[in-house]
């Protein structure tokens, strides 16, 4: 589509106020030649939506029918619409009869419920990073809201992080921890990412497509297509199956969840719903005995808590950790002090070691012989089947005859009682309020230009939450 709706709706008015104005209106009698006007300017804009859907009809792939609701559906689409453009056609109104359906309603009522938590998440971040609000939506297209679901290719958590690319965006995975599973720094790590993607395709339906299919993909695509900076619609032939339909999951998901009360969706009652603080942990913790001190069933602080893999959070001064401390009614401050400062609990295998010696692993390659499958190639190497898909990037319809595959193992070394001191940097995470040179103050012999260049800085601007790595003196 080359124009929205809501450009054609703002030139209709515009058009209607200039030929009618506000000295006519006084000069004519009665107040319902006002009111007169305003329903055939309201008539004007569903024959033009009308006249729209009409030829979204002529290009359907299936014969197709609109009707009075669907006019009004286009209606609250511009009216939530904020800077993602929220387009309707033939795709997007398959997929919204299909979540309004009854036998979607328990299913759309459980991520109803899931967004009282993740959403608020969402929204705080996107407005710190400056991230238009209803991609939170993309959340639940890419996993339901659900923190632990790993798809066939690898991807994990709310985001659907793969490993690489989880890696690139700075995202902590070692033995203790998975930060694709932790929807603060997902969020922070999709920030990035879309707005990369959107300073190269300058659309933000293309920028959300790349998330599901690659920027990679979308510009072979766009070579294809022989078309000067697309739209979604127009590049939406060129791209895979998956991501055509992507969008329209998207944006019939946004429209759902915006107007539930119309289809008689409700709110269930949720363990998710609960209260919490957010705390910054700079020592070892087990969630056991914080629960244990806080009168808390373990199963839902680790549920506030997906990323820990241990029941421990890692935390250290160097790396603090985010722990999420669900409640009802106010904390008892002086347990909650107890059970982030008492070392009691801990198993006896945890080794305090820094994060960033937990993240090593050397990487070897694997050249694939004929007949040679990914689960004996698991059991040689002692890794599953999911983590050699994930360091590779394959689906489970990949062909991997031939390949050269990417084999991690953690490195073999026992970790000192206490942390190494011989790590080239530590991890310095930004705050409100941080800037370079102050940072720089914190640390002997940092500089502004030095943490610029460790850490591939064009400017002085940060966001809160981003990792710099602060060279040691």
């Amino acid at each position: 589509m080359k124009r929205t709706f809501l450009k054609i709706l703002t030139v209709l008015f515009v058009l209607v106020v200039q030929k009618v104005s506000a000295q006519e209106i006084a000069e004519e009698s009665g107040s319902g030649v006002f009111q007169s006007i305003i329903l055939t300017n309201v008539e004007k804009q569903n024959e033009i939506i009308y006249n729209h859907l009409d030829s979204i009809k002529q290009h359907a792939q299936k014969e197709i029918s609109f009707d009075d609701e669907d006019v009004m559906i286009v209606k609250r689409l511009q009216r939530i619409q904020k800077t993602v453009p929220l387009e309707y056609n033939d795709q997007v109104k398959a997929y919204l009869e299909k979540y309004v359906s009854r036998n979607y309603k328990p299913y759309i009522e459980k991520l109803l419920g899931l967004s009282q938590f993740y959403f608020p998440i969402y929204e705080k971040i996107f407005a710190e990073t400056g991230l238009p609000d209803e991609v939170k939506y993309l959340s639940v297209v890419e996993s339901s809201l659900d923190p632990n679901l790993v798809s066939t290719s690898g991807a994990v958590g709310p985001w659907q992080f793969m490993y690489p690319t989880a890696k690139i965006y700075d995202l902590s995975m070692n033995t203790y921890v998975d930060e694709r599973k932790d929807a603060y720094a997902t969020s922070y790590a999709v920030s990035k990412y879309l707005f990369e993607a959107y300073d190269e395709f300058n659309d933000w339906l293309l920028a959300l497509a790349s998330y599901n299919c690659g920027r990679g993909c979308v510009r072979r695509a766009i070579a294809r297509s022989g078309i000067n900076q697309p739209t979604f619609w127009q590049l939406s032939s060129f791209l895979p199956q998956e991501t055509r339909n992507y969008i329209p999951k998207f944006i019939a998901m946004t429209y759902v969840l915006n107007h539930s009360n119309e289809y008689s969706l409700e709110i269930p009652n949720s363990e998710m719903a609960m209260d919490y603080e957010v705390l910054m942990v700079d020592k070892p913790v087990n969630l056991q005995h914080v629960a244990s001190a806080v009168n808390l069933p373990l199963d839902i602080l680790k549920k506030f808590n997906p990323s820990y893999k241990k029941n421990i959070v890692n935390g250290s001064v160097e790396l603090p950790q985010r722990l999420l401390l669900p409640h009802e009614g106010s904390l008892n401050d002086s347990l909650v002090y107890a059970a982030l400062n008492s070392p009691a609990n801990l198993p006896v295998a945890f080794e305090y070691a820094s994060i960033e010696k937990t993240n090593q692993y050397t990487s070897s390659t694997h050249k694939v012989r004929n007949g040679e499958t990914l689960t004996a190639l698991a059991d040689r190497y002692g890794v599953s089947v999911q983590e050699l898909r994930s360091w590779n990037s394959l689906t489970s319809k990949s062909s991997i005859s031939g390949r050269n595959l990417v084999v991690r193992k953690p490195e073999n070394t026992r970790l000192a009682s206490k942390p190494a001191t011989s790590a080239k940097y530590i991890t310095y995470v930004v705050k409100k309020g941080d800037t370079l040179s102050g940072i720089a103050s914190k640390y002997k012999g940092a500089t502004v230009t030095k943490i610029k260049s460790d850490n591939n800085l064009r400017n002085a601007n940060l966001r809160i939450g981003t990792k710099l790595k602060i060279s040691k003196s």
